[in-house]
C-alpha cells in the first residue's frame, strides 16, 4: 500500500503547476471573502479554506490544484506583500499614490535602487494589482494612513 502512495506523490511532482495572473487574482478574491467570513482566525487560514480554494481554482481553470499549492502560492503572495510594505515605508525619494495603489520613486533614486534590487522593479512606478485583496489576505494592518 505504501508503494502505491509513493507513486501517487511522484506522479504529482512530475506535473508542474504554474499560477497565471488570472488564477492568482481568483485565489486572492476567494481568500479575501474567506477572511470576511471569519475563516482566518489568528491570521491563519483554516485548512477547509485551502481545500475550498483549491476546488475553486481547479474548477474555474480546469486544472488539478491541491491545497498545498494554495499554501505555497500564499507564501509567494506574503513575500511580495513584505517587499511592498518595505517599499511603502521607505523615505527619501519614495512615495505612495493611494488612488493608483502605486509606489512612486523619483528618477534620481530609481536607477540606483533598481541596480541594487532588480527584483523590486515590478513594484515601482506601476499600479499594484489586487492591492486591496492582498492587504486583506496577507496584510497585518489593513487600515493604514489618514482616515483609516
Amino acid at each position: 500500500m505504501e508503494k502505491g502512495k509513493m507513486k501517487e506523490v511522484n506522479e504529482e511532482k512530475k506535473t508542474q503547476f504554474r499560477w497565471s495572473k488570472t488564477m492568482s487574482k481568483a485565489l486572492l478574491t476567494f481568500l479575501a471573502s474567506e477572511v470576511q467570513k471569519g475563516n482566518r482566525p489568528n491570521n491563519s487560514f483554516k485548512s477547509s479554506s485551502f481545500t475550498a480554494a483549491a476546488n475553486v481554482i481547479s474548477k474555474k481553470f480546469n486544472v488539478k490544484c491541491l491545497p498545498k499549492r494554495i499554501d505555497n502560492h500564499l507564501k509567494t503572495v506574503k513575500n511580495a506583500w513584505g517587499i511592498i510594505s518595505k517599499l511603502r515605508d521607505k523615505e527619501s525619494g519614495f512615495g505612495w499614490d493611494d488612488n493608483l495603489k502605486m509606489i512612486t520613486v523619483s528618477p534620481s533614486v530609481y536607477d540606483t535602487y533598481i541596480e541594487a534590487n532588480p527584483t523590486h522593479e515590478k513594484y515601482l512606478n506601476k499600479k499594484i494589482d489586487m492591492y486591496h485583496e492582498m492587504a486583506i489576505v496577507v496584510g497585518k494592518d489593513v487600515a493604514r494612513g489618514r482616515g483609516a
